[in-house]
């Protein structure tokens, strides 16, 4: 696949507005034709083959994307553009991908995109766009690229153009797809048998009493006994023998007598392949003046995860009428109702109620519905299986209080409660061009994007989390909306060999959100869905949000004789989000080109069929400033609190009691000082065809970041925890490497193949002083991400307590050399040579045709970086009391006595610290993955009845496998630039969703 911005001609990049600009073809100083290029506008003359781009740009168009089966265009896309990392960050359907352009670009800042439809900005959830009206999607990865967007382009910019009408006859197409949804990536290698458990856990009784000073045979017959009903016992069992005489102490193993009476298999219950099914209808057509696009669309995207999906439904119209010579109108409308079911997206990571975690914890031997003594399923006074919600004191269930997430039940709680986000998307766009002098040219463009959105959480009284309130109902509600203006002012001027192009103007973007969230407990009718339903009034919570930027901006684009280009911007914005006197900045971009191979000594060379030398420097703002993961804003704490639009103001809160008196606390430290964030990008390159057949294209890049704008950790005796300031400076430096090639070409065959590849480094240039956030330590001089932890130096063989080091030092506090502990308080934290940034990144695949016939294959793959898989160091955690949870495999190659040359150390009931966060558990976070693959027949014409122009049929697959280091364990599951929490941590996410679908597409 070729994923490189392919040409029409050389020519002078315009990157700016929501306009349609000619590109003209010039041959022997005539212009012989006229083509209108949406996304990136292009002036070009002469007759090579492609654009002459100073900047950084690639480009997916409408063939790619026809095979595309996901509820978000972009997450599809991963290993297809070069130097854009796109990772499946989620599986639940509905939710975005984690995108990063060169790396992580800031700290607490935004690493974000911006997204820009038709031109123009884009406020709106990327979900809401039918993939089937995308003409093609254009990315910008350098500041001479993106300069002209200002503070929004500063971590690259998604350039998105929907399909418009096209002059001539009425053309209708239909496309449908209906496929399987199901698990991508197996679960860790878990233990599924409750013999097997049982017998597991007895073992971590045994090595706790031995530690407590038991001689192995009276550990032995301890642990057997209380394996049930001990202190530490696991209250449930599964056979038909006594609970003292489960395990045989001598041999350690299961009863041979035991007959087991249930199991209930929580991760085939809660994960089930389910259905797929989008339908979408087109109509195009135009004449002189009028082009017109029109299309419907209904998607049906159920999930693996038991009652999770995503429905949505969409209305597009896209109209261009040339009302004269001079003066031209466009405008599109975009209307989308989504409705996403999502019973994981309010569960953190490390809480009971996470289904994805539960499902990977709780251990085999424990019930979904309620049993009897002989095994036999209890049944309700209404006929209905009964949930165990393991608790004595919840009249659902076995009357036994599980040591496991007690009073709760995930499954119970996927099939009564509701997470349910519907909302309501509608975008605008209209665009004025008035050509009204001689090469001069005016042009408004006014962008419009609301979500209004609807967010409802019913939780059961049957059991779970609300059991306590009798159930509960919580109702919310959001506005957000957002306009743009742009006036565009330019002047197009050909002398000679000269093009000139110039523009200047204006642009300003104005943002507001309006949310409201309320929740009563107690309800009446048990289902009902209604806050009203509620008898107790629990809490009203809601506030306004308000974002403005305006831009002054202009550009110049100059190019000589085909084969010397030069394009320059400048732009000023000024930001809400800071202070008065520091609100405003000055962001450019420069950039330039040589065409080599128009040059007469390359002119008809066989070999050298284009080449082209660019260079291109630019810097831009970010403003995108979160709050950080720890902050508590509980007028926010339904729709989340991650952008923060008043950051140089201190923030309040008003905390009532139950008589309606008011606290008032202090839950953010403005600072006043705080300024722009600024990214001062350098690339520079060539890109070289060869034999008209190969294509190769080398970048190096280096990504600088001064003024980086971070949450600072601060005495919390000063009321917060944090304060937002300017804190250093941070770069990456890396190649980026393209190559695509057509190795057959032919009448009925042809065979093509892509990759690419980046490399980078990332390094901290500026810091005024270490610090800690999380795992990682931010030193000046090293990776940002570096992880800072305790470094793990084996087992005691006779004991099996872990052992870590130690630095030692002298009287001075200067370290003399090295030694070792099994005091893991006392063990030396280390800024270790090990990182979450990955070190290359990309992607590569195939495509195959013959005779209407097409076969297609993509990869992904990542090296080099690390991650901490906490998920994988939780189950081989046996805690000193309360919690008991299920092991992963690897507890085998931890320490026993009968086990003492073990890799891991002991895991039992008293040593809480042997599993504790070392880099034990630092694994690399490298994977190669199938991203996707599809084979399509496109049924010949001459088979085709009068009135239908086309037919193709079509078998697609996406996130078909991945290969990691660890069995269950996904790396494009982590952050990086996100939340310090969760960055290059393992967590209990939904994981990726494997689609095989059938398709038919039908053009009339």
């Amino acid at each position: 696949m070729n994923v490189k911005l392919r040409v029409l001609s050389a020519g002078v990049l315009f990157f700016m507005g929501g306009q349609t600009l000619l590109a003209q073809k010039k041959t022997n100083d005539t212009i012989s034709e006229t083509k209108e290029i949406d996304e990136v506008v292009v002036v070009a003359f002469g007759t090579q083959k492609k654009q002459s781009i100073a900047g950084s740009v690639a480009k997916i168009d409408a063939k790619e994307l026809a095979n595309v089966q996901s509820s978000n265009m972009i997450t599809s896309l991963s290993g297809k553009v070069g130097g854009v990392q796109i990772t499946t960050n989620s599986g639940q359907p509905g939710d975005p991908p984690q995108v990063r352009f060169r790396g992580i670009g800031s700290l607490s800042s935004s690493n974000n995109p911006l997204y820009v439809v038709d031109g123009m900005p884009y406020n709106g959830n990327i979900n809401a766009l039918n993939n089937n009206d995308i003409e093609s999607i254009t990315f910008l990865k350098d500041a001479s690229a993106n300069a002209l967007y200002g503070s929004r382009g500063a971590n690259g910019v998604v350039m998105v153009t929907t399909k418009k009408g096209k002059k001539g006859k009425m053309n209708i197409t239909f496309d449908t797809k209906f496929g399987v949804n199901s698990r991508a990536v197996k679960e860790y290698d878990l233990i599924t048998d409750p013999g097997e458990f049982y017998q597991v856990y007895f073992e971590r009784l045994r090595i706790t009493n031995m530690a407590q000073g038991m001689n192995y045979a009276d550990a032995s017959a301890a642990a057997a006994a209380d394996l049930i009903d001990g202190d530490e016992g696991l209250r449930y069992n599964a056979y038909n023998v006594p609970g003292d005489q489960l395990i045989d102490p001598v041999t350690g193993r299961l009863n041979p007598n035991a007959k087991l009476l249930y199991q209930d298999d929580w991760q085939k219950e809660m994960f089930k392949p389910n259905t797929r099914q989008e339908y979408n209808v087109s109509i195009q057509a135009g004449s002189d003046k009028l082009n017109t696009y029109f299309s419907a669309g209904y998607l049906n995207d159920q999930g693996f995860l038991l009652n999770s999906g995503f429905k949505r439904f969409t209305g597009r119209s896209k109209v261009d009428y040339q009302i004269t010579d001079k003066l031209k109108l466009s405008t599109a409308i975009n209307y989308t109702r989504a409705d996403q079911v999502a019973p994981n997206s309010l569960t953190g990571n490390a809480t009971y109620s996470n289904l994805i975690g539960w499902g990977r914890s709780i251990a085999p031997i424990y019930p979904i519905w309620a049993r009897n003594s002989d095994g036999s399923l209890k049944y309700t006074r209404e006929g209905d299986v009964m949930y165990d919600f393991g608790h004595p004191g919840n009249p659902n269930g076995m009357g036994l209080m599980r040591p496991y997430g007690g009073g709760l039940n995930t499954y119970a709680k996927a099939q009564l409660d509701q997470v349910r986000n519907v909302e309501d998307n509608i975008s605008g766009r209209a665009s004025l061009s008035w050509d009204f002098y001689d090469g001069f040219n005016f042009t408004y463009n006014f962008g419009m994007d609301i979500v209004d959105g609807n967010y409802s959480v019913y939780g059961n009284g049957l059991g779970g989390d609300y059991y306590p309130y009798n159930g509960q109902v919580r109702s919310s509600t959001s506005f957000e909306q957002t306009f743009n203006n742009q006036q565009l002012l330019s002047w197009k001027k050909n002398f000679g060999n000269h093009n000139l192009d110039i523009m200047v103007g204006h642009e300003n973007n104005d943002f507001s959100s309006k949310m409201l969230s309320g929740t009563r407990t107690n309800l009446v009718i048990p289902g009902l869905n209604n806050v009203s339903n509620g008898s107790r009034f629990s809490d009203l919570n809601g506030y306004n949000d308000y974002y403005n930027v305006e831009g002054f901006l202009s550009r110049v684009n100059y190019g000589y004789d085909n084969k010397y280009f030069v394009n320059a911007s400048f732009r000023r914005d000024g930001s809400s989000v800071f202070s008065p006197e520091n609100r405003w900045g000055n962001f450019f971009g420069l950039g330039g080109a040589w065409m080599v191979s128009n040059e007469n000594f390359l002119k008809g060379n066989k070999i050298v069929s284009s080449l082209k030398l660019k260079a291109s420097y630019g810097e831009q703002g970010n403003d995108a400033l979160y709050y950080p993961s720890s902050v508590t804003l509980n007028h926010r704490s339904y729709f989340g609190f991650a952008r923060n639009y008043k950051a140089y103001q201190s923030q309040w809160e008003n905390i009532p009691d139950a008589s309606g008196n008011t606290s008032i606390v202090q839950v953010y430290e403005g600072n006043d000082n705080i300024k722009w964030e600024t990214s001062k990008n350098f690339n520079t390159g060539f890109e070289l065809e060869l034999f008209n057949r190969v294509n190769i294209d080398v970048e190096y890049f280096q990504r600088k970041v001064n003024d980086l704008l971070f949450n600072f950790p601060i005495a919390t005796s000063t009321g917060t925890a944090f304060q937002t300031r300017n804190v250093g400076d941070m770069q990456n430096t890396g190649v980026e490497l393209n190559i695509s090639a057509d190795i057959i070409k032919g009448a009925d065959f042809n065979w093509s193949v892509y990759g690419n590849g980046t490399y980078y480094k990332n390094k901290i240039t500026s810091l005024p002083s270490s610090f800690v956030a999380g795992s990682f330590k931010f030193n000046e001089g090293q990776e940002a991400y570096t992880y800072y932890m305790r470094k793990f130096a084996g087992v005691n063989a006779a004991n099996g307590n872990g052992i870590w080091y130690v630095d030692t030092k002298d009287a001075n506090g200067n370290v003399t050399g090295q030694t070792t502990t099994e005091n893991y308080a006392a063990a030396t934290l280390y800024s270790l040579d090990k990182s979450a940034n990955p070190k290359y990144y990309g992607g590569f695949g195939t495509k195959v045709g013959y005779k209407g016939i097409n076969l297609s294959v993509n990869f992904g793959y990542q090296f080099g970086g690390y991650m901490y898989d906490a998920t994988y160091a939780g189950m081989l955690t046996s805690r000193s009391s309360g919690d008991v949870t299920n092991f992963h495999k690897d507890i085998y190659n931890t320490w026993t006595p009968n086990n003492t040359n073990a890799s891991m150390p002991a895991v039992d009931r008293s040593r809480q610290n042997n599993m504790s966060a070392s880099d034990l558990f630092l694994i690399k976070s490298d994977y190669i993955s199938l991203e996707d693959a599809s084979i399509t027949y496109d049924l010949s014409k001459n088979l085709l009845p009068e009135g239908i122009s086309g037919v193709t049929f079509g078998v697609f697959g996406t996130n078909l496998a991945v290969w990691s280091k660890r069995k269950g364990m996904d790396p494009r599951l982590i952050n990086l630039g996100n939340s310090l929490a969760t960055n290059g941590v393992s967590t209990n996410k939904y994981g990726a969703q494997r689609t095989i679908s059938f398709g038919l597409t039908v053009k009339f």
